[in-house]
């Protein structure tokens, strides 16, 4: 006989997860409820019956699935919904199946109930689900809300006899909330993985869903219900396709959000938008930083976003998008021609929309901006290309410095990120001194929320990450200089895993993999695509933050990690000690036993690691983003003075 781990998700389920755990008494050899925060009285239930009880922050519904999988402690699995319960033919059946497990998996009829009465016909009957499976042949898949058992190739299933009982609705208002939830979430799963909605889709589908569930499955046999419920999937369908549609109008359309011309109190600051919509990491986060922050903490301004393209964007954050103006070039000029509307032929629309000072965010300045009427600031990150030229070769190091004197001759203020820049700045190009603003980054909100243990756990299994580990974030290229990071711990027997999140350049495959495979190096961890939404967590969780960078013109990873309250190691010189405190730990980043040395001294001392922490995230706070936004709202305001 085998031996089966019913496992339930629960949020809010005190009305129903009583019955449902004691419909699967007699079947079940352990039962594990994955709980999502729920603030009724669902905890107490389970815990009178005695039932494994595990707290989950929601993760999705098939993700949420494939986690309480994880946590049984057999392979015959049993899923049900807090809202579901075995009827006794179907206990019965799954009784015979536990003395003879002939299949990977077993389908299951189920039964909706919905206002009061019990649905025999329409789309929701016989609803087959797969619910009882060897966890070993598939895991949870579809499409959020609609989860499904994924078989893997190979495997098998068969039908039981017996329906799955299911709770549904109470009212048609119920019905009503419910569908407009899950439509909007199925547009969402929909626009995340590519699918595109057509106007066929939206008027077909739906007629579709209607005349199959009334008709052809015999809904009106369900009388008035029936009615009701064909009615709503077609609903559901339509609204599906509209969400989906709006979406990727949002994405794709040239859409302006407020008219360029509306009349607000403050200033009209008009941005280089280019690298907030299509720059993923660095550059991108910075000006998604500022737009984002100007907007929420002094929204009396006017902010116009210039961008040469539109499709496929990344979005801002929706309170951002929904009160600023997005110019791009007339049709002429986009394609192959849209660098040269941003270099040149912006400056008209510039000049249209009335721009107070236009702000170009990074090192670049549209050639003839005097003539906009505009104030112009340009930011400037680094000069590592003239520092170290080798790294990018003669032809960009030319244009990046033609593009670099420019911008900083005709702008009537240079920002630098830090004092570091502005030394730079002054010895390599000459600028004046008293042109020169040092304004700091700011890191997004996001690494301020302090995760729940739970959360940092899920977080770990999603990306496979080890209980414990040291850190490293940031492009894996020569200047960064992980190969040596990996010989400290190689070299030094440093048995706590490195977990590198960062993308890939020549230099991983031409030195750091060699020497990761030919000293046979095995405790280094490089997850697949980690978002930015997750970052945070990755910080929280580690032991410490290791970045022996050789340069960097700010360091925004090291600030990440300070905001993060995660004690950092990083190297001596350059601005690194500006953005790190007093209370990080210099190295030399040419010594990989130093390098070894930090990172032995934080790891095995949690009285270090605690002080380094607390003390760090209260140097983080000189980057808040409410102080950056004060210092350039100064700036411009001089300006305009």
């Amino acid at each position: 006989m085998v031996k089966i781990s019913v496992v339930i998700i629960t949020y809010n389920e005190e009305k129903y997860i009583e019955q449902c755990i004691k419909s699967t008494l007699r079947v079940a050899d352990e039962i594990v409820v994955v709980d999502s925060l729920s603030t009724d009285k669902t905890q107490a239930i389970c815990n009178k019956l005695g039932v494994r009880f595990i707290s989950q922050p929601f993760l999705g519904y098939k993700q949420q699935k494939n986690f309480a999988v994880s946590q049984a402690s057999n392979d015959y699995i049993l899923s049900l919904d807090a809202d579901e319960a075995l009827s006794v033919e179907m206990e019965k059946s799954i009784m015979k199946v536990k003395q003879n497990w002939q299949y990977d998996a077993y389908s299951f009829n189920r039964l909706n109930f919905f206002c009061g009465q019990w649905i025999y016909h329409t789309s929701w009957y016989p609803d087959r689900r797969i619910r009882l499976f060897d966890r070993r042949a598939g895991a949870w898949g579809g499409t959020n809300p609609h989860d499904v058992f994924v078989l893997s190739s190979g495997f098998k299933s068969s039908h039981l006899r017996g329906d799955m009982l299911h709770y549904t609705y109470n009212s048609f208002d119920q019905l009503l909330n419910v569908i407009n939830k899950y439509s909007s979430i199925s547009a969402n799963e929909y626009f995340k993985n590519g699918i595109k909605p057509s106007f066929l889709k939206i008027v077909i589908s739906p007629l579709w869903h209607f005349v199959n569930s009334y008709f052809i499955k015999r809904g009106f046999l369900d009388g008035y219900n029936g009615y009701v419920i064909s009615v709503a999937g077609a609903k559901h369908s339509q609204l599906k396709y509209v969400k989906l549609r709006q979406l990727c109008l949002i994405r794709d359309s040239k859409v302006v959000y407020q008219h360029p011309m509306l009349v607000n109190s403050g200033i009209r600051i008009g941005f280089d938008a280019k690298r907030a919509f299509f720059n993923k990491s660095g550059l991108g986060n910075y000006s998604r930083n500022l737009i984002d922050s100007l907007v929420q903490l002094d929204g009396s301004n006017s902010i116009i976003l210039f961008s040469p393209k539109i499709k496929k964007r990344i979005n801002l954050k929706s309170t951002t998008e929904a009160v600023v103006s997005i110019i791009s070039p007339k049709r002429i000029f986009r394609g192959f021609l849209s660098s040269l509307w941003r270099s040149r032929f912006i400056v008209n629309d510039i000049k249209r929309t009335k721009v107070d000072v236009y702000h170009g965010l990074s090192h670049e300045l549209p050639f003839g901006i005097s003539r906009s009427g505009a104030k112009s600031v340009v930011t400037v990150h680094d000069l590592i290309f003239l520092r170290y030229p080798q790294f990018y070769g003669w032809i960009n190091v030319y244009i990046y410095k033609r593009k670099l004197e420019y911008a900083c001759r005709v702008a009537d203020r240079v920002v630098a990120i830090s004092s570091q820049t502005k030394a730079d700045l002054v010895d390599f190009l000459s600028v004046p001194p008293s042109k020169i603003d040092v304004i700091y980054q700011s890191c997004d909100v996001s690494f301020q929320y302090r995760h729940t243990e739970e959360e940092l756990e899920a977080v770990k299994q999603k990306y496979g990450l080890p209980s414990s580990y040291i850190l490293y974030v940031g492009t894996v290229e020569t200047r960064k200089n992980l190969l040596n990071i990996v010989k400290a711990i190689h070299e030094n027997n440093i048995d706590i895993p490195l977990v590198v999140i960062g993308r890939k350049t020549k230099y991983f495959h031409a030195e750091v993999l060699p020497y990761i495979e030919q000293n046979n190096v095995c405790n280094i961890v490089f997850p697949q695509f980690v978002p930015n939404e997750d970052l945070p967590a990755v910080y929280q969780g580690a032991l410490c933050f290791v970045y022996p960078s050789v340069f960097e013109g700010f360091g925004i990873p090291i600030l990440e990690a300070l905001t993060s309250g995660v004690p950092v190691i990083t190297s001596k010189g350059s601005c690194f000690e500006e953005t790190g405190g007093s209370h990080s730990l210099y190295v030399d980043p040419d010594s990989p036993d130093q390098i070894a040395d930090a990172i032995i001294r934080v790891v095995n001392n949690p009285d270090l690691r605690a002080e380094m922490g607390s003390q760090g995230y209260e140097h983080s706070k000189k980057f808040l983003p409410e102080r950056i936004v004060e210092k350039y709202m100064e700036l411009y305001r001089e300006l305009l003075s």
